[in-house]
C-alpha cells in the first residue's frame, strides 16, 4: 500500500483477509516498475500465511498514459481543425454571391484542408514535405498535363502549424489561376520555386509563384476572401501579389523555426 507500513498492511490483512493494489519498485539498474500486487491470507496446517501474486504491469501503465495524451492530443487538434473550418465556411458564405458558388468554393477549401491533413497523419503530426504538399494542392488542376505545373527548391519539411496554411494558399493560387489565369488557357504554365536563407540567425522561407500563358491579369478592384487567405493565412508570412501582363507572380516570406526545419 503506497503511503502505509507494514503495520496498516498487516491491519487490513486480519480485517479483510486479502489486499490488491499496486506497488513501486526499482531495479538495480535504476528502472522503476510498476507491480500490480494481491495479497490473501490462507490457513495452512493451523498457520497463517501471506500468499503473495505479483504482475509487472510497467508497460500496460506507460501505455494507458500515451493513450491518455494521445486522447487529449486529439481532441485539441479536432477542436482546432472545427475552428477552423467554422471561420471558413463564415467566411466563404460571407463572400459568396448564391449557393451554388458558396457550394463550389467551401468543397474545394475543405479539399485542400483535408489534403493538407493528411500528409500531417502520415508523419504523425510533425509536418509536411512542402513539395509534397504542392502537388496535391495542385494535382485537380492540371488534370492528365503535369508539365502545367513546375516546382522546384530544396527540400524543405514545414512545421505542422504552417503546413495547412500553405495548403490553403496554394489551393487558393491554383483555383485563382484556374477561372482568371493560366490555368484558364490550354497553354497557360505555373512555375513554383523556393528557397531557404539565413536572416537574423533564422531561416527564411521565400517561395515564388509565377504564371505564364494566361490572360493578362489586373488586380481586382474588391478583395475577397480568397484574397484574404493567401495574402493572411500564413502566421507572420509576407505576401505580395504582382499583376502582370505576363500572369499573376506571387512571393511568400515566412521565417521558419530553427529547430523545426529539417532537409530530407
Amino acid at each position: 500500500m503506497p503511503g502505509s507500513s507494514f503495520a496498516d498492511l498487516q491491519v487490513k490483512l486480519r480485517e479483510e483477509g486479502s489486499w490488491s493494489g499496486e506497488l513501486k519498485h526499482r531495479t538495480k539498474d535504476g528502472r522503476e516498475l510498476i507491480i500490480e500486487s494481491r495479497i490473501i491470507l490462507e490457513t495452512v496446517g493451523g498457520q497463517q500465511l501471506a500468499l503473495e501474486s505479483t504482475r509487472d504491469v510497467t508497460e500496460r501503465k506507460a501505455w494507458d498514459t500515451q493513450q491518455r495524451l494521445l486522447l487529449r492530443e486529439l481532441t485539441h487538434r479536432v477542436k482546432n481543425t472545427l475552428t477552423v473550418v467554422q471561420s471558413i465556411a463564415h467566411q466563404t458564405r460571407r463572400f459568396s454571391r448564391n449557393f451554388e458558388e458558396f457550394t463550389d468554393r467551401l468543397d474545394g477549401r475543405l479539399a485542400a484542408l483535408a489534403a493538407a491533413h493528411s500528409l500531417l497523419v502520415d508523419t504523425e503530426w510533425r509536418g509536411a514535405d512542402l513539395a509534397t504538399l504542392a502537388h496535391r494542392q495542385f494535382e485537380p488542376y492540371v488534370g492528365g498535363n503535369p508539365h502545367r505545373v513546375t516546382i522546384t527548391g530544396e527540400p524543405v519539411f514545414l512545421p505542422a502549424d504552417l503546413a495547412t496554411p500553405f495548403g490553403l494558399v496554394f489551393h487558393e493560387l491554383a483555383t485563382n489561376a484556374a477561372k482568371f489565369g493560366a490555368f484558364s488557357q490550354p497553354e497557360g504554365t505555373v512555375n513554383m520555386d523556393w528557397n531557404l536563407q539565413p536572416r537574423n540567425g533564422q531561416p527564411v522561407l521565400s517561395v515564388v509563384w509565377r504564371e505564364r500563358g494566361g490572360p493578362k491579369t489586373i488586380e481586382p478592384k474588391t478583395r475577397g476572401f480568397g484574397s484574404e487567405l493567401i495574402e493572411r493565412a500564413i502566421p507572420n508570412a509576407t505576401v505580395k501579389r504582382e499583376f502582370t501582363s505576363g500572369g499573376v507572380i506571387c512571393t511568400i516570406d515566412v521565417q521558419l523555426p530553427k529547430d523545426q526545419v529539417a532537409v530530407l
